[in-house]
């Protein structure tokens, strides 16, 4: 133990991921197979990585990779087109793929009892794809509407556009999707080609982690793969990346239809494996890791942003250092002054063992939350086998949570000098330029220091305010144990095993009950919350939070809304504490709320430029009206406005302590310790019965609602009306979704794969207490918006006219169940569910009762549920339509 009582850093990967535990094959062919026994949770990972990504392509053949990995799901001599994603849901998981720098990974997650059938997919894809001409043909234009999507991102456009600034010569300069030219010519040859060149087994990691035995995992991949035979793998380097030609401060300014402007700074730095990457890690976790970080206070604080990150991106060969950040366009200059300077106080030394210590801590919790799933177990050993050998991702991350100020002053220095940087600024059309050129912008950026940050401190918590210990034990259902507090209050408290514990206060109403005029309070309140209470200011919320490598968060959503920590187990007293404070006796100065309802407003704009949220809202918008359900949580500007400390005091009053809510506690935690650190902390909490929302009417006849942007992609949310949450039918509309969405499903089969529309086509139940909905969505070039939209309804006219088939209902179930399974590896996950069943749903027995529900849905209650719901006339559309 260190001297203030926690453990060391050093090693803390062989405690969660023993070395032992991993059993290592090299097969004759030059396989490499990693296998782990994980019996937490009834489920497992099988990831495939490929050392083969865009760095691999020539110029002639730039987004193959990519191509490639959209074919090898596309069928195999005994696989037909779509079979592979539906026989994994028949297994109960699914599976997705994707594409970078230096490889490429395919994974699948599902029930444990399904592995035998995953692992003989997954070898079946990888040794057999056979790259059909035309399923090529229509993958293509799947693939590039795909492009045009990412063309639409401002945050992948301006990120690839840094790349491209930094770099004089390397392949990472390059558009890495490809360009809908280049893309039309590629053939099946040229596919085929790639795949035969890269995919051998002496170039390959497989990975298994779950409740499987690695000894019969072994022989199953001996049996599948072994047989696979080896070969040379070719490689065409690309031109190496010279020292700077120039070196001096680079700058590229563009404009386009956003609503924010993108801030992107980026320096070249070393490998994955250079001895500076993981203090360049560090110190990244320093300067954005957190709300006490110091790009979070000198920037986000001051309200110049609404985000900023910092991270150093290493794919194999090289790396870029990134600062981003999302601005108002009139603040930008400032913004990018104020970051500037924290990057030179960096290199000046001002960065203190407090602030390391705090990114340490923050960065052993993410570490452990990675290794909560299966999934992430798997990755984490493929990625690291890739790079050498999976044992150096514990040595990586020793040097990194070991790495002290001094070094990271040092790798500040010689990485992140000034004259090696570059910026990125990409702003809405309407706004002016931001500088003529770079000499400009480095002067602006080059001006007055800003006023330096107030020390971190590392300070002992507040002596707590203790209330009685008294509780009273109720029952157990559903494995959770059920306790009450003397002033009625419910503590609910799950025991599982795991590294981390998490606890939230989780209450019914808020948003669903704001008055018209002050839509987006609830958020506001919660969000505001953190920024101070009568006991600490907001930098000692985010030290005392971030030092004990917690996760403090707020939530509002359309019937709720919560407040949330998570950190490692050993230090959830104190996380209680803080928790109790910021829920129970928020101040809501007026600072704190100025700088919240600057962010709000900021996540308005964000969301005009999400292609997913802002049609849906559009959507849900024209559905429900002046109800709460068809009003933004983020609220309006003109609601914001109206808004002050008064006003949230008065909301967080009436909705916040004396409230239908919750505590919930799950982790490897003594029941009785749990419900005891409730009654000790959570004194000022009060059970009420709350308000109840109206039931909101659905529009007797087709309605839409429509947006016009210069984009390159159209996006469509169609809404039929659905059952709410306490309608049993609300499972049938599951299975639909099941039936309908997905790789495997009827809309991805032929709006995607048959008709090549659309990248992007889902269908999912969107469920609220007091009513509900079935979505639709659909991304597609502008020509092929009728298109999309006339292969819609004829879809959901095939569920108004037929039952679904019995192995269509089947694979819905077991997929459902699956995916059930797979998501309860989450601690976070399972409490939510918890809360969820006992603010809305009957009681916590739906926890145990989900698989029944599940299994007694038939296909007459599927077609009689798409019978009443799916009338055409009364649909709803919400439309962003690109003019570009």
């Amino acid at each position: 133990m260190s001297a203030n009582g926690e453990a060391p850093y050093s090693g803390l990967l062989d405690a969660v991921l023993p070395p032992e535990s991993v059993v290592r094959t090299t097969f004759a062919n030059g396989l490499r197979l990693l296998v782990r026994r994980d019996t937490s949770a009834p489920v497992v990972a099988i990831v495939t990585y490929v050392k083969a990504g865009y760095f691999d392509e020539t110029d002639d053949e730039i987004g193959i990779s990519h191509v490639l990995e959209h074919m090898y799901f596309k069928g195999t001599p005994t696989r037909g087109p779509g079979e592979i994603a539906r026989d994994t849901k028949a297994s109960g998981g699914y599976l997705n793929a994707g594409t970078i720098y230096d490889h490429t990974h395919y994974y699948t997650v599902l029930p444990s009892n399904g592995f035998a059938a995953g692992l003989a997919i997954q070898a079946d894809a990888y040794a057999n794809s056979l790259i059909d001409s035309g399923e090529l043909s229509r993958e293509l234009e799947v693939i590039i509407e795909e492009a045009k999507r990412k063309t639409d991102s401002a945050t992948a456009l301006a990120t690839e556009t840094l790349f491209e600034l930094l770099h004089d010569k390397h392949r990472i300069r390059r558009w890495r999707i490809g360009r809908e030219a280049g893309l039309r010519t590629f053939t099946r040859d040229m596919v085929n080609g790639f795949y035969r060149k890269f995919y051998r087994p002496s170039n390959t990691v497989l990975a298994i982690v779950g409740d499987v035995d690695p000894a019969e995992a072994r022989t199953l991949v001996e049996r599948h793969y072994g047989s696979i035979p080896n070969g040379t793998v070719d490689r065409v380097p690309g031109p190496e990346e010279p020292s700077h030609i120039d070196p001096s401060f680079r700058y590229s300014e563009f404009a386009g239809d956003i609503q924010q402007a993108e801030l992107v700074f980026g320096w070249r730095t070393p490998a994955l494996l250079h001895d500076d990457t993981p203090p360049l890690d560090l110190l990244a976790a320093v300067l954005a890791n957190g709300r006490a970080s110091r790009l979070y206070r000198a920037v986000r604080e001051r309200r110049l942003v609404s985000s900023i990150v910092a991270y150093d991106y290493t794919p194999g060969e090289l790396g870029v250092f990134v600062v981003h950040a999302t601005a108002r366009p009139e603040r930008v200059r400032s913004a990018a002054h104020a970051a500037w300077d924290q990057l030179r106080r960096a290199r000046d030394g001002e960065i203190t063992p407090a602030e390391v210590e705090r990114a340490r801590r923050m960065l052993e919790a993410q570490w452990l939350r990675r290794f909560e799933s299966m999934e992430g177990q798997a990755n984490h050993i493929a990625s690291w086998e890739l790079a050498g050998n999976w044992m150096l991702g514990g040595a990586y991350l020793d040097r990194l949570l070991t790495a002290d100020a001094e070094r990271l002053t040092d790798v500040a220095r010689r990485w992140l000098a000034p004259e090696r940087a570059g910026l990125v600024a990409y702003r809405p059309s309407s706004a002016p330029p931001f500088a003529a050129n770079a000499a400009e912008m480095q002067a602006a950026l080059n001006g007055e220091r800003s006023e330096a940050l107030s020390p971190l401190e590392h300070p002992a918590p507040p002596t707590p305010v203790h209330g009685s210990r008294a509780w009273v034990f109720e029952r157990e259902e559903a494995q959770v144990r059920v306790f009450r507090m003397s002033a009625g209050v419910p503590v609910l408290v799950h025991r599982r095993p795991g590294a981390l514990a998490h606890l939230g206060w989780f209450v019914r109403g808020g948003s669903v009950l704001e008055p018209a005029s002050a839509t987006g309070l609830t958020s506001l309140m919660t969000r505001a919350s953190l920024k101070g209470t009568e006991r600490r200011s907001a930098k000692r919320i985010a030290e005392d939070a971030e030092f004990l490598g917690g996760v403090l968060s707020t939530a509002a959503a359309a019937d709720g809304f919560q407040w949330t920590i998570s950190v490692p187990r050993r230090r959830l007293d104190e996380a209680a504490e803080l928790l109790a404070d910021v829920v129970q006796r928020p101040s809501f100065s007026d600072e704190a709320v100025e700088s919240e309802r600057a962010v709000a407003l900021a996540n308005l704009a964000a969301l005009r430029d999400d292609m997913y949220r802002w049609p849906l809202r559009l959507a849900t918008q024209a559905a429900w009206g002046s109800h709460p359900y068809g009003q933004s949580v983020l609220g309006t500007e003109e609601s914001l406005a109206a808004m002050d400390s008064t006003v949230l005091r008065d909301w967080h009053a009436k909705v916040a302590v004396e409230a239908p809510g919750v505590l919930v506690c799950v982790g490897d935690v003594d029941p009785d310790e749990g419900a005891s650190l409730a009654t000790r902390f959570f004194t000022s909490l009060r059970a009420a019965d709350g308000a109840e929302a109206p039931v909101p009417a659905w529009p007797q006849a087709m309605v839409m609602n429509e947006d016009r942007r210069d984009k390159a992609q159209s996006a469509l949310a169609m809404l039929f009306e659905g059952p709410a949450r306490g309608d049993d039918a609300r499972y049938s509309a599951g299975m639909i979704a099941g039936v309908a969405s997905g790789l495997g499903g009827r809309f991805f089969d032929e709006l995607r794969d048959r008709q090549s529309l659309a990248y992007t086509v889902m269908a999912a139940p969107l469920v609220r207490r007091s009513a509900g909905a079935f979505t639709a969505y659909i991304a597609m070039s502008p020509e092929k918006e009728e298109a999309a939209r006339t292969g819609l309804l004829r879809e959901f006219e095939r569920l108004r006219e037929s039952p679904v088939t019995e192995r269509e209902l089947t694979q819905a179930k077991t997929y459902a169940l699956g995916t059930w399974a797979i998501r309860r590896e989450s601690a976070s996950a399972v409490m939510s569910d918890i809360a969820d069943a006992w603010l809305f749903g009957r009681s916590l027995s739906e926890l145990t009762e989900y698989e029944s529900r599940v299994r007694g849905v038939s296909s007459a209650q599927m077609l009689q549920l798409a019978r009443a719901y799916f009338e055409p006339e009364r649909r709803v559309e919400g439309i962003v339509r690109a003019t570009r």
